[in-house]
């Protein structure tokens, strides 16, 4: 999710807006009326999925002492004793380099990101991610970024090519008053499962088995609770449902609650059926990263006792969206004030995300670098999944992967007090 959705979404929905406003006593009986579904799973321990061992994990529970916990951070340490040389760089001072990289949600903006990491490939500068974290559009960037450059021209094929017939065909008014969503999302899935293939699959599973790590991020509404997936765990298993889980998560990170209906995952419980509601991971949070649970460091030292030096670890972020102030004036209408108001919001969202991981990078004595959309960049429309305007800023993004790529290291507006703990350089 970002700015720009929201402006687009009700820039197009205005008129119908406005038809459903008059029609208000309708409105009232289709707030009565609920879509049918299994029971929720009972609030305690989050059931596994049959067929696959550990594959995923409930951030906001990572408090030492818990089962989870314990198995989360035993996980990545093993993943740091499993893994091959290609993970890190050894420099010429005998210093070990772990590279990471969290891409954000940003709807169609993420087509920025996809040209980045393109013309960061084209670079040579780009490296290979020990981990790569992905929300919203950023888990459908994800797993190329995380396969590496032989898959760029998939990534550039999937954010240039499409519109927004591509993405969802919107309900019309009286299927609103009865739909748990504005559009059907068909069109999407059906995206996903192009892109989203058992060989693909078998890739990250290859990689995974090295030692490096896919994550990435959905919100569970039924428990008010981000859900953290490994989704190299879930490519690597034997599961005859292995796909299907795969491409259930991407396009649960990547629905939007009350635009596209929400992914309805069937686990049992005691031999019942049950539904779990998830919905697009930036609810909680725009973009994440897992170092802040867990004390990489260590466990590099614990799984290489035999460098001498300490490692150096770098979180690289791509933000599909603005970081700055967008200024327009607002028209004095329900649709703009709404929309202008849900902008704002996420907004801050993904700015509190760097807060966040910058503390956890710091604490962790990482270096964290982050980029965004240009401040001066002007989009041409407010719609989402404009191919032309999707087209442009896949073309901002690469040109600025090929040439300079402008990190920014401290937070948006930040700035240390004097005394305070100096950012890692």
């Amino acid at each position: 999710m970002d700015r720009n959705f929201w402006d687009g979404i009700f820039a197009r929905r205005a008129a119908a807006m406005l038809r459903i406003a008059i029609l208000a006593p309708l409105l009232f009986l289709a707030a009565c009326a609920n879509i049918l579904r299994h029971p929720a799973p009972p609030d305690e321990s989050p059931p596994t999925f049959e067929g696959f061992d550990k594959v995923r994990y409930y951030p906001l529970d990572a408090r030492e002492g818990r089962e989870e916990w314990h198995e989360w951070t035993t996980m990545i340490a093993e993943s740091y004793k499993n893994e091959s040389p290609e993970n890190y760089v050894i420099g010429a001072d005998g210093v070990a380099t772990y590279s990471y990289l969290a891409i954000s949600g940003g709807g169609s903006d993420g087509a920025f990101g996809a040209g980045l990491l393109n013309g960061w490939s084209k670079s040579g500068k780009r490296p290979k991610f020990k981990i790569v974290t992905g929300v919203s559009t950023g888990s459908l960037l994800a797993p190329f970024a995380f396969l590496g450059g032989e898959y760029d021209d998939e990534m550039k094929q999937a954010y240039t090519t499409i519109n927004a017939d591509n993405v969802m065909v919107t309900h019309d008014l009286l299927s609103i008053l009865w739909s748990e969503s504005l559009s059907d999302n068909e069109p999407f899935r059906k995206m996903v499962a192009h892109y989203v293939t058992p060989q693909l699959l078998d890739a990250i599973a290859k990689e995974h088995a090295k030692g490096r790590a896919l994550f990435v991020l959905t919100t569970d509404l039924d428990r008010e609770q981000p859900v953290i997936w490994d989704m190299g765990e879930i490519a690597a298993s034997s599961s005859p449902q292995r796909v299907h889980l795969f491409r259930e998560v991407l396009v649960a990170s990547a629905s939007v609650p009350t635009i596209f209906p929400p992914v309805m995952l069937k686990v049992k419980v005691n031999g019942e059926t049950r539904d779990e509601m998830h919905v697009d991971g930036g609810v909680f949070m725009q973009s994440f990263f897992v170092g802040a649970n867990a004390d990489m460091k260590a466990m590099v030292r614990n799984a290489h006792p035999e460098w001498a030096k300490d490692s150096i670890h770098s979180l690289y972020i791509i933000r599909n969206s603005f970081v700055t102030p967008s200024p327009r004036p607002v028209k004095r209408s329900l649709g703009d004030i709404s929309s202008r108001s849900i902008s704002g919001l996420l907004k801050v969202s993904g700015i509190n995300d760097l807060y966040r991981m910058y503390v956890g990078v710091v604490g962790n004595e990482f270096e964290m670098r982050y980029v965004a959309i240009p401040a001066d960049y002007v989009p041409t429309t407010t719609e989402q999944f404009d191919r032309a305007e999707m087209v442009r800023l896949f073309d901002v993004g690469e040109k600025m992967g090929e040439t300079e790529i402008p990190w920014r290291r401290l937070p948006p507006g930040y700035r240390p007090s004097p005394g305070a703990q100096p950012a890692p350089k």
